[in-house]
């Protein structure tokens, strides 16, 4: 397949770039050229501002793709500028969204929580919050898209090698060094996944049949307990104290409440995603070697 892939170069992202150049597929990123990705040459290398709606015209005119993915994607008018630009010359569009389209809330969370062909975008809004700019991206992509389109609902990544937000590497430094980490009264849980989870399901669904929004992730627990799962693999207690979110103390995956998403809809399609606990002490180890605390 002929695969057009905007971001790429970290994380996850570049993870799934690599299992699509391993499959034989022919690889196209566009990203704006800042970073070495390290791909090699056979991946076609397209420099572009994605939110710069006339460079991406440019750049794409007249190309075709059997299938899109958007690593990058963050409001409304960076959707409408890359179907614009892309017009109907693509087969499938695999749109990385977010678990915080939801937001907080003390149910299992399933997909019909949010419908995104009934939610309200605006195209001139000056500012989005990342989760509002992601809930208004796949509004416009449902309503407008002239293909199938996937919404990739991922939850919370995380990883012991690449993780380049700083989170796992947080709780990792803190538990080794005896710091304490911020958290709230009571333990909520959250849903995460793997980066290495998140790519191969990604890659599942750019030639699954599967169209519409979809929740990513290997299951859920709290920030507390995968410190705790941190100081298993340490030889060390965690210690925690009660924050506000301002605290520089405060542990990223604690968000103010439970977020738990259904991950049904996935093994619908055929897709199981692995336990997360039996992952951690290696990402642990992983962390604590690249931080020099091993």
């Amino acid at each position: 397949m002929q695969v057009l892939l905007f971001g790429g170069t970290r994380f996850f992202g570049r993870r799934l770039a690599v299992q699509l150049m391993e499959k034989g597929h022919r690889l196209t990123i566009v990203t704006r050229g800042q970073a070495e990705d390290g791909l090699g040459p056979e991946v076609e290398r397209i420099r572009a501002d994605r939110a710069d709606h006339a460079a991406l015209d440019d750049v794409l005119r007249g190309r075709q793709f059997d299938l899109v993915y958007d690593q990058i994607c963050y409001t409304p008018r960076e959707a409408k500028a890359a179907l614009d630009a892309l017009g109907d010359r693509v087969r499938r569009y695999v749109f990385t969204s977010s678990m915080s389209v939801y937001g907080p809330q003390e149910a299992m969370i399933g997909e019909e929580a949010f419908a995104p062909e009934s939610h309200r975008y605006d195209l001139q809004a000056e500012q989005y919050t990342y989760a509002e700019g992601k809930r208004q991206a796949e509004a416009y992509f449902f309503r407008h898209a002239p293909c199938p389109v996937v919404a990739a609902r991922v939850s919370m990544v995380i990883s012991g090698t690449d993780d380049y937000t700083g989170r796992f590497d947080f709780h990792v430094a803190n538990v080794a060094k005896d710091e304490p980490i911020g958290v709230d009264q009571e333990e909520q849980d959250i849903t995460f996944v793997t980066a290495w989870d998140a790519a191969d399901f990604l890659f599942l669904l750019g030639s699954s049949p599967y169209a519409g929004p979809i929740n990513v992730g290997n299951g859920c627990m709290s920030a507390q307990a995968i410190s705790r799962s941190i100081g298993a693999a340490l030889g060390k207690e965690p210690r925690f104290v009660v924050t506000d979110s301002d605290d520089p103390r405060r542990s990223p995956y604690v968000i103010g409440g439970t977020l738990r998403c259904s991950l049904s809809r996935a093994r619908e399609i055929g897709y199981s995603f692995p336990p997360l606990a039996p992952q951690l002490p290696k990402m642990t180890l992983e962390s604590a070697m690249r931080l020099g605390l091993r």
